[in-house]
């Protein structure tokens, strides 16, 4: 076991009870589609309220692409009860359309009819439509299109106490935690290998996603596009890509490096970017011509998030407040879940990010920088090839030897859990994962081709059955009377907020847009 991983055991299986606080909220992505399965060019229902300002509905790049999301929840349970209501509330306003519930895209046509998701009039509504605009015209939509989880997990001041008093650690509580939510980014990166294994769900793709592109993939007679051994094709080369950010290197050793670094990549020019033109005819066309039009466009595996204020760009929070939680975006859409993730999978995620909290975590080098995204590819591309190795900086090592150890890890941390919570659910989580380990045919990759196979090879078919499926889960249990009031209420309420900011009094968008930028966080010069 590792040796730091094993001296934090011991002081915290003494006081599980520090782990008790834990917030857990949940972002899910859904395409909305049509009967016939092609990507909905409807405006976003107005009986879901505003995507601007809903707590809990809104929207991601598209118009259609549906981004559900739960408040810091208490316990799992009470997560997945939330999104289950928000689900049944959702569909019963859909009318024939569905939603799309695997992550890589249902029919698509040109980039045009791929619609930008719109916030209206107001300088902040129309910065978010701007902003889907330029990274279209950067990427093209359709790479937009692919949805996922994000798990968003923060540990209580209790956890962070009690650690920084075991340790005999000296810093305020905000720099403790902040230090170690890096360590703990920084390990979920050296082993997100293991979570794209197993909780990889998109090997294969319709043939329509990769029109016109070279790809590699291998074909079947149906023009379903596949890998035979990948798990994860969304967080391949063929998902997200980004040729200006392949040289830029942003820092998880330190926060302030972190900051410094993206603040950087927003001011930096980029020749390419800056030869599509902000403006066309006095039109914006993007926020502007430099490495990354705003932060949320560095595409990472997980972020170090805060809640900020209004208006505050997200390096300014967290160089003013520090990490307050951290966001897990490396999960598919699992079609073989109603909520496109299973209770199972969202305790293990807990496990495995504690793990990478407590575990040993040298500071990032150059050759590290290098070699993830390298261990990242080969996993996505081919995780289920029973000779894959994986480069631990030290050596090569054979994939399933080196989540066999971790695994054994992995088990010491949800007995902890598990104490905390007085529960045996993480330990079950563990064993479960345990399995699709021994048995790469209980993967959700693996499974997905299994599904696909019975539909003749197709792709779309198999997606379509789930998407009925799905539908008919929450659909069969319609909202009790004051439960569906309480949304369309909130819904108005939503609609509401919108139309008194677009109502209130507020500066050219120019000068908007060039006080957004003008602020440069604490630590980033």
């Amino acid at each position: 076991m590792d040796r730091e991983l094993s001296i934090q055991l011991q002081w915290l299986s003494k006081q599980a009870s520090c782990l008790q606080g834990m917030k857990r909220g949940l972002e899910k992505e859904s395409l909305r589609i049509d009967s016939d399965g092609w990507l909905a060019q409807t405006p976003h229902p107005a009986a879901l309220g505003s995507a601007l300002t809903h707590p809990s509905i809104t929207t991601d790049y598209s118009e259609a692409l549906l981004e559900l999301i739960t408040p810091p929840c208490d316990s799992i349970a009470s997560a997945f009860g939330y999104l289950d209501e928000v689900h049944r509330y959702v569909y019963s306003q859909l009318g024939s359309e569905r939603l799309w519930v695997n992550s890589m895209p249902c029919k698509l046509g040109p980039d045009a009819q791929i619609p930008l998701a719109q916030y209206g009039s107001s300088n902040i509504g129309r910065m978010k439509t701007l902003y889907r605009h330029g990274l279209g015209l950067r990427y093209g939509r359709r790479m937009q299109t692919i949805a996922g989880i994000h798990y968003n997990l923060s540990f209580p001041d209790s956890f962070w106490q009690a650690w920084q008093e075991a340790s005999g650690n000296t810093q305020s509580l905000t720099d403790f935690r902040s230090e170690k939510s890096f360590a703990l980014i920084r390990n979920f990166q050296r082993r997100s290998w293991l979570l794209l294994y197993l909780l990889g769900a998109s090997p294969a793709v319709c043939g329509s996603f990769l029109a016109g592109r070279e790809h590699g993939l291998d074909a079947m007679p149906s023009g379903t596009l596949y890998r035979p051994n990948a798990t994860s094709l969304r967080m391949s080369s063929l998902g997200y890509q980004n040729d200006a950010q392949s040289d830029l290197k942003v820092s998880y050793n330190a926060l302030d490096e972190y900051v410094r670094d993206l603040d950087r990549a927003i001011r930096t020019p980029y020749a390419p970017y800056e030869a599509m033109g902000v403006k066309q005819n006095g039109i914006y066309q993007q926020l502007n011509g430099h490495i990354l039009q705003l932060e949320n466009e560095y595409y990472g595996l997980i972020r170090p998030k805060r809640n900020g204020a209004s208006g505050e760009r997200p390096t300014q929070s967290l160089a003013r407040s520090g990490v307050e939680y951290v966001e897990l975006r490396c999960v598919d859409l699992d079609p073989f879940e109603p909520f496109g993730i299973s209770c199972e999978s969202a305790h293990f995620l807990e496990v495995f990010a504690l793990h990478c909290a407590l575990a040993e975590s040298p500071t990032f080098n150059d050759v590290d920088y290098q070699r993830l995204p390298l261990n990242q590819q080969a996993m996505v591309e081919c995780g289920r090839d029973p000779a894959l190795e994986i480069d631990t900086g030290r050596e090569s090592v054979r994939f399933r030897e080196l989540a066999s150890r971790l695994f054994v890890e992995l088990r010491a941390v949800a007995e902890i859990l598990d104490s905390a919570h007085v529960t045996n659910t993480y330990s079950a989580a563990v064993a479960a994962q345990l399995a699709k380990l021994e048995d790469p045919a209980l993967t959700g990759s693996a499974m997905v081709l299994q599904a696909i196979d019975k539909w003749d090879g197709c792709f779309y078919n198999f997606a379509m059955d789930r998407a009925e499926r799905a539908r008919a889960h929450f659909m069969q249990r319609p909202l009790a009377n004051e439960r569906a009031a309480a949304y369309r209420d909130e819904a108005e309420a939503s609609l509401q907020r919108q139309a008194d900011l677009e109502a209130a009094p507020a500066p050219a968008f120019d000068d908007f847009l060039q006080q957004y930028f003008a602020d440069t966080p604490t630590g980033a010069a």
